[in-house]
């Protein structure tokens, strides 16, 4: 039996997920605002994160991983799909409006999991799992067509480039789940790659893939000569660090999450953050609409994703 020290511990974890999610959300709508470069922002906002990561190894404070090049090269698709992925999210999130339409989107990643889990490694799902898809994918063709559910209309919300780059963004991250279960607990042994230090790992080599990448998409000079316009460049730093920070923290806490309570109680409060998202949105940025028909068909999406949850664990 958990004793009141391990529970306040837990809502702790909680509160402080929840929390940097919803920070990461709001401070990068604010980047949005000053600089509309989706790679770079995307690029700076892992690079930020390493402030955190490398001095917990640099103090000795956590155990560095062991890793070969040979290691590297294993994990290159791991760190190819999730620098796709989260470019994606970050050139969706910059679309107008794209801040809460691409989390409704986001929404639907059981379904694209479920259906590159069929194709790429035959597993098929049990009866109640593959019908809980169905009320996500209602909900989320609700909710991005605010109730309008003709063909028309489908065809056209459906496919706008915040629509597409987020569902791109499932596919990737959902293809990066398929790799990292591929690795053996020998090879996470052998080169201490516990989930703290996959993701230190997996964010240092994205941010120098994405480095590469926005150099050769955006112009260096014209996100300079937009910086130097930027009034109040303070302001600016902290929205940066902040939206960098709280992006890395999330997926810790998310990770410690998960490490004390197992996959399912973690896929379950995965999908209850996008609550605290969306009210955050709501209230901390402009921009962000929430007509009834978008939350109509988001609770009903959320409640797929948690019945989702509960029959995959069940095997149901």
């Amino acid at each position: 039996m958990a004793s009141s020290t391990d529970i306040l511990n837990l809502i702790v974890l909680f509160v402080l997920w929840y929390g940097f999610n919803a920070g990461y959300n709001v401070y990068n709508s604010y980047v949005k605002n000053d600089l509309s470069f989706p790679f770079f922002v995307a690029t700076i906002q892992l690079a930020v994160g390493l402030l955190y990561a490398v001095p917990l190894w640099v103090l000795g404070i956590r155990a560095s991983p062991r890793l070969s090049f040979s290691d590297i090269i294993k994990l290159f698709p791991i760190v190819a799909l999730n620098a796709a992925g989260h470019l994606a999210a970050v050139i969706a999130m910059f679309e107008k409006g794209g801040g809460s339409f691409t989390h409704v989107i986001k929404a639907s990643e059981p379904v694209v999991s479920v259906i590159l889990g069929l194709f790429i490694n035959g597993v098929v799902p049990k009866p109640l799992t593959a019908l809980s898809l169905l009320p996500i994918t209602y909900g989320v063709a609700y909710a991005s067509t605010l109730g309008n559910l003709s063909v028309e209309t489908m065809s056209k919300e459906l496919t706008t480039k915040a629509a597409m780059l987020a569902m791109a963004s499932n596919v990737a991250f959902a293809l990066r789940s398929i790799f990292r279960k591929n690795l053996t607990g020998e090879f996470k042994t052998r080169t201490n790659l516990t989930p703290a230090n996959e993701h230190a790992i997996t964010t240092i080599l994205s941010t120098i893939l994405l480095t590469f990448v926005f150099i050769g998409y955006e112009n260096p000079q014209a996100i300079a000569s937009r910086f130097e316009a930027i009034s109040d460049k303070n302001t600016f730093y902290k929205n940066i660090i902040f939206c960098g920070m709280s992006f890395y923290l999330y997926n810790e806490m998310q990770n410690m999450v998960l490490g004390s309570l197992g996959a399912v109680p973690t896929a379950v409060g995965n999908t209850l953050k996008r609550v605290v998202i969306f009210v955050a949105l709501y209230y901390f940025t402009e921009g962000e609409t929430f007509p009834l028909p978008k939350v109509i068909g988001c609770a009903i999406a959320i409640v797929g994703c948690l019945l989702f949850a509960v029959f995959d664990s069940k095997k149901l």
